[in-house]
């Protein structure tokens, strides 16, 4: 346990930092019986003490950090003494824990973006989309050119473009950006650039939306219901004639994969990364989809499924016709690409789109198959919720609520049949309810 005495002498210590300003060209530290280079005549102490102040040669400030000895050269002596004034309050500031001045000055756009691309549990397109929100053009205006030091004290900043600036963005947007540059200081911190950030308490406040916006963005999610005919449509392609084109062309689809997906609620890659031999039987007759894998991205191998570790699996009730699809095929990828193992998603997104286009449905995107299944099967019974959410693979059963209940393909009708059940007509006022009132007022009186 140090002393008082000890602890006073230690604060003292960290109080005055011994940064020497020295020029190593003085002939001061000529030392020739100790020094070889001095010894040899090859070392830089050529000036005399005289000569110092006004000769050509740089400033140097000796400093140490963790014991060890560090040196930085400047031209001018306002320079040199400028850096000495920053070691010091640095080292009033910080305590112990010094942080080279130099470090803080690094770009911190592009560490941001390096940060993104570390991070371990996301996945590529995850990747894509965080810096997708970070090249939006409010991001990179405020935060292009400015050094890490800078955006660490940019509080009220950064606080202003998540919630005034792009205010308008969703919550998740704005939370990625937020996380973007908080996580990225953090990173700093831990590595030494800067002893500490003001931005790591900052709220995200209620969401600022016009009423027009709110209304496309309404549009834009509201779920469109595909027919049986449609999904077979995106399973097999079909024959289209496009202007400028002579005779017709083949629109492909992307196969059973779009079965898989609005039969049983299926992830797109995952349905891309289903093998035949994963379609099993129990011994009462059950059938069952082992579902341990999806497709990569590019179609060329098995990655764990998503919440997932490498092994982790969930089991998937079949359809009668989605097994008899199945037992049709050759053994193998259910949905082969063409030069790889398994359909890329770019490919069954760019056919998922075509069709869409082909049919004059706007809106939907190729996961709109698995909120399909989801939202009809919580509608049919939402007592199953969390056997419903278990076979959808959600890492919680508050994900599927949030994500999947929507409103009906014929919302009208149904809340009216629910309402002339409830009440098929206006009651009727009693018909004692005059002479009663009249009654109670006479005795009143």
């Amino acid at each position: 346990m140090p002393t008082k005495a000890k602890q006073s002498r230690d604060n003292d210590v960290q109080a005055s930092i011994q940064a020497t300003i020295v020029k190593k060209c003085s002939r001061v530290a000529h030392r020739p019986e100790t020094n070889k280079a001095c010894a040899a005549g090859r070392c830089q102490h050529t000036c005399e003490p005289a000569q110092v102040e006004q000769c050509p040669h740089k400033w140097t400030v000796r400093y140490s950090v963790d014991s060890v000895q560090h040196e930085e050269s400047f031209a001018e002596l306002d320079q040199v003494q400028a850096f000495q004034l920053k070691l010091s309050s640095g080292k009033r500031e910080e305590g112990k824990m010094f942080v080279d001045p130099r470090a803080g000055v690094v770009p911190f756009l592009p560490l941001a973006i390096a940060f993104i691309g570390n991070l371990p549990r996301a996945g590529e397109r995850a990747k894509e989309v965080y810096r997708s929100n970070m090249r939006n053009p409010a991001v990179v205006a405020l935060l292009q050119g400015r050094s890490v030091r800078e955006v660490a004290v940019m509080e009220d900043e950064v606080t202003e473009l998540l919630n005034v600036t792009i205010g308008g963005y969703q919550d998740e947007y704005r939370c990625t950006v937020r996380r973007v540059i908080s996580d990225t200081l953090d990173q700093c911190v831990r590595r030494g650039m800067i002893p500490r950030h003001m931005l790591g308490g900052i709220e995200l406040g209620p969401r600022v939306v016009s009423a027009e916006q709110y209304e496309k963005e309404q549009e834009r999610r509201a779920l469109v219901y595909l027919t049986d005919e449609q999904v077979r449509l995106l399973a097999d392609g079909t024959q289209a004639t496009r202007a400028g084109r002579k005779g017709p062309q083949l629109l492909q689809g992307f196969g059973i994969s779009a079965w898989l997906m609005r039969t049983m609620g299926l992830r797109i890659r995952e349905s891309l990364g289903v093998r035949k031999s994963d379609f099993k039987t129990r011994p009462d007759g059950t059938r069952y989809l082992h579902l341990c894998w999806q497709a990569s991205t590019d179609g060329r191998k098995l990655v764990p499924l998503k919440h997932r570790k490498a092994g982790d699996y969930r089991d998937v009730p079949v359809p009668e016709a989605v097994w008899n699809m199945v037992q049709a095929r050759p053994d193998g990828p259910v949905c082969p690409g063409l030069s790889t193992a398994y359909l890329p998603y770019s490919t069954a997104h760019s056919r998922f789109m075509k069709l869409m286009g082909h049919l004059g449905i706007v809106g939907p995107h190729p996961h709109a198959l698995r909120h399909q299944f989801a939202s009809e099967a919580l509608d049919q019974n939402p007592r199953e919720l969390a056997n419903i959410s278990k076979v959808l693979g959600h890492k919680s059963i508050e994900e599927t609520p949030r994500h999947y209940i929507h409103a009906s393909a014929d919302p009208e009708q149904r809340v009216s049949a629910l309402m002339n059940a409830r009440w098929p007509g206006i009651p009727a006022a009693p018909k004692t309810a005059p002479k009663a009132r009249g009654r109670a007022l006479k005795a009143v009186a």
